[in-house]
């Protein structure tokens, strides 16, 4: 009985709306599962081995060269930022997910540019990223949470007054926000076991979580948002 509450716990803690909005928004896009995707940081292959279980196909580009090891002894198809460079394959998808937030402004311009010039014009970009919270930054390398009105500033067709444009052009095509349970970041009986006191965080903290998911995100906190972008001729 305990082990079916911990895994009911751990079910709810843990429910990806995200991960579900993600597989409809690629599923439509490319019908059939028809056309290359790529998935731009794709750390340990979660998205990888979804959608290559699904029939789509999907190359992963990773830098960590023992992450790219430990997937491709998995099967996934993975390479590293350095073998994609020396390529020259098109993409009609690329996702970027809880990526853009590790950089600073400068350096994700030039980072999303190096990608979509491997995007084919009308092919389509997806980015997920969190926005501030009062949890942002238990990321350790969070840089800074980015807006959609942000990138278009830099990406979209028409120029703001901004620093830097880039030479790649996007529309976005639709969005979605994110809404995650609502929870206290700072108590004490977050970081350390403090016996009840711990217990009716750990409580509070499934409440939350257990109304988000009985009522599908409609109640929550809005903490990120995943934007569907079409690259168009600049």
């Amino acid at each position: 009985m305990l082990k079916m509450i911990k895994r009911f716990y751990h079910y709810v803690i843990t429910y990806d709306f995200e991960m579900i909005y993600l597989n409809s928004v690629v599923q439509t896009l490319l019908m059939n599962g028809k056309g290359n995707i790529l998935d731009v940081g794709c750390g340990y292959g979660r998205y990888l081995k979804h959608f290559q279980e699904n029939g789509f196909n999907i190359l992963g580009v990773e830098q960590n060269n023992q992450i790219v090891n430990a997937n491709i002894e998995q099967g996934l198809n993975c390479i590293s930022v350095e073998s994609f460079s020396q390529s020259d394959v098109k993409f009609d998808l690329i996702i970027m997910s809880h990526i853009i937030e590790h950089f600073s402004p400068n350096d994700l311009k030039e980072f999303i540019d190096f990608y979509l010039d491997r995007l084919i014009v009308e092919g389509h970009l997806i980015i997920i990223t969190p926005l501030m919270s009062s949890y942002f930054y238990d990321d350790f390398d969070h840089v800074k949470p980015y807006q959609p009105t942000g990138i278009m500033m830099v990406f979209g067709k028409n120029q703001a007054q901004v620093q830097y444009y880039s030479r790649n052009k996007l529309a976005l095509k639709d969005i979605w926000f994110r809404k995650s349970f609502y929870r206290i970041s700072f108590m004490k009986s977050k970081y350390k076991y403090c016996g009840m006191t711990t217990r009716l965080y750990q409580f509070g903290i499934f409440i939350s979580a257990l109304v988000t998911y009985l009522s599908r995100g409609y109640f929550g906190k809005t903490d990120g948002w995943l934007g569907v972008f079409a690259k168009i001729d600049g």
